[in-house]
């Protein structure tokens, strides 16, 4: 009986609620993560990974925050993004500029 309450929506839900529950406990007791593969990361917990995917099953937008999450993760941003080039050339007073990079 308890797997057939697993396999439905308020079960999922349950379970979902418990492990967030065990992993924050876990967390606070021991300062560490209890999942090998995210114990060097400072990210966020791996339940509201879980939390995130049931609300993008009742929010048709969901699914575009995922995928726009992804594409800036792709991305690299440089903190000399939109600096003023570190040579520049004037061809009327013949002058080259050369800057420093801060």
């Amino acid at each position: 009986m308890g797997t057939l309450f697993a396999l439905t929506l308020p079960g999922l839900l349950v379970l979902l609620v418990l492990f967030a529950f065990a992993e924050t406990l876990w967390n606070r007791l021991t300062g560490g993560r209890a999942l090998p593969w995210t114990r060097g990361r400072t990210t966020r917990p791996v339940s509201a990974a879980g939390f995130e995917e049931v609300a993008a099953l009742f929010q048709g937008s969901k699914h575009h925050e995922f995928e726009q999450r992804q594409s800036a993760l792709m991305h690299r941003e440089d903190g000399t993004d939109g600096d003023p080039p570190l040579v520049s050339v004037d061809p009327e007073a013949n002058k080259v500029v050369l800057r420093r990079r801060s």
